[in-house]
């Protein structure tokens, strides 16, 4: 098989070659910036400005969730330990309960792949059941050090941290470290109600500087949090004449969450729970009162805890199933995590760049040609090539998790980011392209597999293209995109 850069100096004149040449030329993708490559074999179908580094958006869970596939494999799974400090006496933990998060991204999800939160509670309950424990004198601790903080992208907009898509994954998280608040209008001029849906979180105060717009106005709300003090904020404006609106917000303390979910569980299952609920500060102490994490007791090290047993996560081909399908950014920062701990026993976000680094090189890929500094594709300092995207997709489709990996990426009018992409596109082209969507404002972006009709995998189609700076409506180019798909699908 010949290489990208042989194939790509004797490209076809093909009917896709000739849409993208006359697409690069007109508004709305003149004025951006345009890249395309597609390769079926030996044959480049399509190209163009294909080696310039783009903002790829969420295409980057592509390389994440491939990584973690090669990496840890397709049945790994994430690991939560439940251990105690002190003692048991005649059914009483004389100490507190530890939930040590080995960052299991699924507690108390919503997603497809994730248990109910009571069927993983019972699963924890049934292990102090064994040990004899039927009630506790000390606290319930959730212990979220097993990655290294801080939790989100140190590139990330600040403006994205306050919504779900740019919370960060902890050690031991909940609800993927998210909050909903249901938001409804005042009189105009006045604040709009505020009102948690879930989870409850009675430790927080919020300020409303918020305010109910005239009707017909834009829905601007926005809301601010810090892991450093239990305050939210919000601020923008609400219309008056919009009924509700669910702002999905992050949460700021997942494992406080956590503890304080099981603490409850615990609770109205008729165990008596003296010392309520915790978690553990980034000073590393003991904390039931969030506004004082520099006080309180030094937690003991995880280590030094008697273990009661683990509970275990779903298999790690399913999360990314998820990751993928829904493009989940808290997944997708989990696993890129993982990545490092893989290698090096630890996880920083350093690190997992660097981890990222290693993987690739050791499957031929020149990391010279990209930077990666998060797992989701949230940063806009994540720069890609549509060249570098097919050379990463090769190497998947040839690799030992290829089925479990092409399976991960959804089908255009799939339940997932692509129900409406190519809606006009004949069914039978639709079900054969697998690809990931990356979107944020000026970029839009997809790239993936075109499988072949007759099942010959000798020639399926490697594609990827990009587009960013594009200040045009994103439905316009959406439309250009899904053009291009089906011209590809429809190559001789």
């Amino acid at each position: 098989m010949l290489s990208l850069a042989s194939a790509g100096a004797a490209t076809r004149n093909t009917e896709t070659q000739k849409l993208v040449s006359d697409y690069s030329r007109k508004e709305p993708l003149r004025s951006g910036i345009f890249s395309v490559l597609a390769v079926r074999g030996s044959d480049t179908l399509a190209q163009y400005n294909r080696r310039v580094r783009m903002v790829p958006a969420s295409n980057v869970k592509l390389i994440t969730t491939g990584l973690a596939l090669k990496q840890l494999g397709p049945g790994w799974r994430f690991t939560t330990t439940l251990a105690y400090s002190g003692t048991i006496t005649e059914g009483t933990l004389n100490g507190d309960l530890y939930i040590i998060g080995g960052g299991d991204p699924t507690t108390g999800a919503r997603t497809v792949c994730s248990d109910p939160s009571v069927k993983t509670f019972a699963s924890w309950r049934a292990l102090l059941d064994a040990a004899g424990i039927k009630n506790i004198s000390g606290c319930i601790i959730g212990d979220p050090r097993f990655f290294k903080r801080p939790s989100h992208g140190m590139s990330w907009q600040a403006e994205d941290l306050g919504y779900n898509y740019g919370a960060g994954p902890a050690g031991l998280n909940f609800f993927q470290n998210a909050q909903q608040f249901r938001i409804t209008p005042g009189a105009v001029g006045q604040h709009p109600n505020m009102d948690v849906i879930y989870p409850e979180s009675p430790w927080m105060s919020y300020a409303n500087y918020a305010v109910t717009g005239e009707a017909k106005s834009s829905n601007t709300i926005y809301y601010i949090n810090s892991e450093y003090c239990p305050v939210g904020e919000f601020q923008g404006s609400f219309p008056s004449d919009r009924k509700s609106y669910k702002l999905e917000a992050s949460n700021a303390f997942g494992a406080y969450t956590c503890a304080f979910y099981f603490y409850k569980y615990l609770i109205q299952g008729g165990m008596e729970v003296s010392g309520g609920y915790a978690d553990i500060s980034p000073e590393g102490n003991v904390r039931t009162d969030l506004l004082f994490s520099d006080l309180g007791t030094k937690a003991p090290e995880a280590t030094s805890l008697k273990e009661l047993g683990t509970s275990r996560s779903p298999k790690i081909r399913d999360i990314i199933k998820d990751t993928n399908f829904e493009s989940n950014n808290f997944y997708a920062e989990t696993l890129f995590n993982m990545l490092a701990v893989s290698i090096y026993g630890k996880a920083d976000r350093e690190l997992s760049c660097k981890a990222a680094d290693e993987l690739l090189g050791n499957m031929g890929l020149r990391t010279q040609d990209i930077q990666i500094l998060d797992g989701s594709g949230l940063s806009r300092k994540d720069y890609v090539s549509a060249e570098f995207f097919v050379r990463f997709l090769r190497k998947m489709e040839s690799s030992d998790v290829r089925d479990a990996y092409i399976a991960s990426l959804p089908s255009p009018g799939s339940k997932s980011t692509l129900q409406n992409r190519m809606a006009k596109a004949p069914q039978e082209i639709k079900d054969r392209v697998k690809m990931k969507s990356g979107s944020m404002n000026g970029v839009l972006c997809f790239s993936g597999y075109i499988l072949p009709a007759d099942g010959n995998g000798t020639k399926t189609i490697c594609f990827s293209i990009l587009t960013n700076n594009v200040t045009g409506p994103s439905s316009k180019v959406a439309a250009i995109i899904d053009e291009i798909l089906v011209s590809l699908a429809q190559e001789p």
